[in-house]
């Protein structure tokens, strides 16, 4: 029987070739979502409605939850990862580490400038009308001791 001929030869084979496939067909949805992000931010970088930019902030934050559960989902498949080559590796955890940290960056960033407008918001004394409603309703519905004990909600 010839190295070619081998039945594990072939399967592993074609078996690279179909993640190859699957890959190149990956990498082509990807450049494509990335490209319609691109330009949906070019439009939603114009609007002034808030409730459209929330929802699109929270939508971002869906594709990288999707998107890291995708990744981790390759990097614990033995599969995969028992080829892939140290120099690889070492890449892949450095970009991964310059993200991490500029996303941190960023939330550092967002809550800080909440925060002054949280300090700017209660030294005017001018507290927001919805803030008024949430702890009117709130104060309504609870008992004077619920009151006294119940601690703040994290991000109210």
């Amino acid at each position: 029987m010839s190295f070619t001929e081998d039945p594990k030869i072939r399967l592993i084979k074609e078996h690279i070739e179909g993640l190859i496939r699957r890959l190149e067909k990956w990498v082509l949805d990807q450049k494509r979502f990335v490209s319609e992000l691109e330009k949906y931010g070019e439009y939603i970088s114009g609007s002034e409605d808030r409730l459209s930019l929330l929802y699109s902030a929270q939508a971002m934050l869906m594709y990288i939850e999707r998107t890291l559960k995708d990744f981790e989902s390759w990097l614990n498949n033995p599969v995969i990862t028992s080829i892939m080559p140290v120099d690889l590796l070492k890449e892949l955890e450095e970009k991964l580490r310059k993200i991490v940290i500029e996303f941190v960056k960023l939330d550092i960033d967002h809550t800080s400038k909440y925060t002054e407008l949280l300090k700017k918001i209660s030294s005017e004394q001018s507290l927001p009308e919805i803030l008024k409603l949430y702890f009117e309703h709130k104060l309504v519905q609870a008992t004077p001791r619920e009151t006294e004990r119940r601690e703040m909600p994290r991000f109210v």
